[in-house]
């Protein structure tokens, strides 16, 4: 069962945007009246203000999807998914969106690969960086203890608090890296021919891309992306027909 709209409201934001509440209850109420060309571009228009919330790109996908615009559906799933991995009705409604892309390109099967793109996509950079937070907090809390009063239990409680602390300044460091180096990018035209240089000829014409798939950002000009497929595959497409995940 598709999962439907998410009521918030930008109460913190009205010091910092004009009207981002009024935009938000409008596009609500377009999507609840299946206008949903407005209500995408009342959440849209939020965006451009610059706000970022898991909860507005969710309810954007899911205009997009009633659109049938698979590929702007997946960006804001995928948007959401970034700023909320572990929500469950935004990776719902991801799934289902991309059973609806046609051609769907997904990268090769492995265990440890798998194991290692769970790790980073179920925590955010800031979860990393709050748990680091909070380890080296509380290994302070017990260094202190342990100096007032050393007994092992709270010398070894201290132990393990610095072991965390350490831990997560290594997970985070790993994820601030795997954020830098991994930049994506979400095909958003009906179809998207890939090139073997930045620029279109047929002689150079590789292979096509459908909306929805996902691509990896090597490098960029004006008006020209340097992509990698999931599938290995590499080119360069123009920039109109992606939507990068940033």
């Amino acid at each position: 069962m598709f999962k439907k709209i998410k009521i918030i409201l930008f109460t913190s934001s009205l010091l910092l945007c004009q009207n981002p509440d009024s935009l938000f209850v409008k596009g609500n109420n377009y999507y609840n009246n299946k206008d949903f060309s407005n209500a995408s571009k009342s959440y849209e228009d939020i965006i451009d203000q610059g706000l970022y919330h898991a909860d507005l790109y969710f309810n954007l996908g899911n205009s997009y999807y009633n659109l049938e615009d698979y590929g702007n559906a997946r960006w804001s799933y995928e948007m959401a998914f970034n700023l909320s991995p572990r929500n469950s009705d935004i990776i719902y409604n991801l799934e289902l969106t991309k059973r609806k892309i046609a051609n769907l390109i997904e990268p090769p099967k492995s265990s440890i690969l798998n194991l290692i793109n769970i790790l980073f996509n179920s925590f955010t950079y800031n979860n990393f960086i709050f748990f680091t937070s909070v380890s080296i907090f509380l290994s302070s809390i017990f260094f202190l203890l342990s100096r007032i009063r050393p007994i092992p239990l709270n010398r070894s409680i201290y132990y393990i608090f610095l072991s965390l602390f350490f831990v997560g300044l290594t997970m985070s460091i790993n994820k601030f890296l795997w954020l830098k180096n991994n930049q994506f990018a979400i095909i958003i035209s009906e179809s998207a021919d890939v090139y073997s240089a930045p620029y279109a000829n047929e002689n150079i014409k590789t292979f096509t891309l459908f909306s929805g798939n996902k691509t990896k950002v090597a490098q960029s000009t004006d008006e020209w992306i340097e992509i990698s497929v999931l599938d290995g595959r590499k080119g360069w497409i123009k920039i109109k027909d992606v939507r990068t995940l940033d």
